[in-house]
């Protein structure tokens, strides 16, 4: 019987217990976007990912979509009122967005907040353009009063997955001839003109060498190398015009007077074609005569000799 009370107790205690577990309260930031990134199409050599780019001194926004999974300590779900979101970077500074009016957001609810500031000038240290930089995004969570309830986080701190990059202007130069450079291909049948396509080749070998260049951080010669494989491809494409243009109008000339000489001869010939026709007719009429003039020569009576 004693046993049985003691099991039955400790059910009961267990039971108690588990009521007032503290159930962790949600993420809050379900994800984000930076808005007006100058690169986010494809990876960065330099970097060997893809990050999101900004050139220093430039305004860069954050867009975060903020979601209403919080459960207090009861676990239950409750609203929560949002008065500020904030980004911290590993430079010890932090972004903040306060609202004007606190944003009451139901449970499950979605919620759009944008943080906006001015990226800092790269350095040797604290802010570099030779690596990424880490953030942690917040949600400030206030009660009805204003009192702090909870400062919700990311659940995966982007700290130690760093994807923001401070680019300086002359690596932001030498992003953009990339891209532009990039986009410049070929003529769909290749160059018809060798002295098109031997500039055109010299293009590439310096455009391999700003790659190069550029993914060992060597962005000012990345940059020169990129602005001369850009000058090669617009010099391949004038070469090919002027030259390939110049034998197209030749080659236009040439049958145009092949044309001229054919229609020159045509007209000789069908004139010939109407002497002989002439002729023809002259050489008829002159038998016909010649045969009139012999039957006349027939009829005459022949005079008798003695």
């Amino acid at each position: 019987m004693k046993k049985t009370l003691i099991l039955v107790s400790l059910v009961v205690a267990l039971a108690l217990a588990s009521a007032f577990v503290v159930i962790p309260a949600g993420a809050g930031v379900d994800s984000r976007t930076w808005l007006g990134s100058v690169f986010d199409w494809g990876t960065d050599d330099y970097y060997g990912r893809a990050v999101y780019g900004y050139e220093e001194a430039s305004t860069a926004t954050l867009w975060v979509r903020v979601r209403n999974d919080y459960t207090d300590t009861l676990g239950i779900a409750r609203k929560i009122n949002v008065t500020e979101i904030i980004v911290g970077f590993d430079w010890n500074t932090n972004y903040t967005n306060t609202l004007e009016t606190r944003a009451t957001m139901d449970i499950n609810e979605v919620r759009y907040f944008t943080i906006t500031f001015t990226v800092p000038f790269a350095n040797a240290t604290t802010t570099s353009n030779k690596f990424l930089h880490g953030y942690t995004i917040y949600v400030k969570h206030v009660n009805s009063t204003g009192g702090l309830v909870k400062t919700m986080t990311t659940g995966t701190t982007y700290t130690s997955n760093p994807d923001f990059a401070i680019y300086s202007k002359t690596q932001m130069e030498a992003r953009e001839k990339a891209r532009l450079n990039s986009q410049l291909h070929e003529p769909a049948g290749g160059f018809n003109s060798t002295a098109a396509k031997i500039t055109w080749s010299k293009a590439e070998n310096e455009t391999n060498v700003a790659e190069t260049m550029y993914a060992q951080g060597d962005f000012a010669g990345a940059n020169s190398h990129y602005t001369t494989a850009l000058s090669l491809k617009n010099q391949a494409f004038t070469v090919e015009q002027t030259i390939t243009g110049g034998v197209q109008e030749a080659q236009l000339a040439l049958m145009n007077a092949q044309a001229d000489s054919f229609k020159a001869t045509a007209n000789y010939l069908n004139g010939l074609s109407n002497m002989w026709v002439l002729i023809g007719v002259a050489a008829v009429l002159f038998a016909i005569g010649y045969i009139i003039r012999g039957l006349g020569a027939l009829r005459k009576p022949v005079v008798a000799t003695t």
